[in-house]
């Protein structure tokens, strides 16, 4: 599919953005000049880029991600790309996760359920990708067609394992002394027995969970971001609030952070001197 959309004609899809998919980054990653394909924080942000790159060259970028960031994008598609708007056409490439019927995290159910009605609600016309060469094409032809004709957004909904898994040919060596959950265990261990903690979501407030199960230690103190990604330190900061005679300790990772970094203002004009904010730059740990 991505050697299909690297084919396309001159004035086609030229410039990738998107708010990090393993499925898809990988691939694009490996086939794709760095200028060409710009990693955002954020889903919004990789619309307003793609809108940038469309304005100053007439090309159509691709923007891709997960259906778990299509709330971020809901802004800027709806006050700035919408046909009514500035009407800015743009290849949005979904991965449907909780796609009802199929197995997935709970976190993911309710989005996979709303999410084609989101789309219909928000004026974006969508497909769902075939899973077979052949489909895939008449389906990117379409896409361009509605591109070129009616200058709008237009989505591309994939379902998993729509596409094979693809292990990255380009990986960039890692000497860090510690893992991810080797370095959740060393905070653990040095918090106190009344502090609260705040996981980032993904793997860290699972291997937190683990942790505890081990230990056979309670979890009433933890709360687990299993979806909000970015939104960890505000969460721990209105804990904080609420309970200043306790230390809330945010267990965060860069790239959440960096989702929502606006947060830190308001972490940091509060005052509130019980939360403690760690960061770990997943990014360089090796995972």
């Amino acid at each position: 599919f991505f050697f299909l959309m690297i084919r396309r004609p001159p004035r086609s899809t030229q410039s990738r953005s998107s708010a990090a998919s393993d499925v898809y980054k990988r691939q694009v990653q490996d086939n794709v000049e760095p200028k060409n394909h710009i990693i955002t924080p954020n889903e919004g942000l990789a619309v307003s880029l793609a809108s940038g790159y469309h304005l100053a060259t007439g090309k159509y970028p691709l923007v891709y991600f997960q259906n778990s960031g299509l709330g971020n994008t809901v802004n800027p598609l709806l006050s700035m790309a919408h046909a009514q708007i500035y009407s800015i056409p743009m290849l949005l490439l979904i991965g449907w996760r909780g796609e009802p019927g199929k197995k997935d995290e709970p976190q993911h159910y309710v989005q996979g359920k709303v999410m084609n009605g989101l789309l219909t609600e928000m004026g974006i016309q969508y497909e769902v990708l075939p899973d077979f060469y052949e489909g895939a094409e008449k389906s990117v032809e379409s896409a361009l067609f509605h591109l070129q004709n009616r200058n709008s957004p237009y989505a591309l909904v994939v379902r998993r394992q729509t596409f094979l898994n693809y292990k990255l040919q380009n990986k960039a060596k890692n000497d860090m002394p510690l893992n991810r959950e080797e370095a959740t265990k060393i905070i653990v261990d040095n918090i106190g027995d009344h502090d609260a903690i705040v996981g980032t979501t993904g793997f860290l407030s699972r291997e937190l969970w683990e942790i505890r199960a081990r230990r056979q230690q309670s979890h009433e103190r933890d709360f687990l971001t299993v979806g909000a990604m970015g939104h960890a330190s505000s969460i721990a900061l209105g804990i904080a609030l609420a309970k200043p005679s306790r230390n809330v300790f945010c267990l965060d990772g860069d790239g959440a952070l960096l989702m929502h970094m606006g947060a830190l203002t308001t972490v940091g004009t509060s005052n509130c001197s019980n939360i403690k904010h760690i960061v770990l730059n997943l990014s360089l740990i090796h995972i």
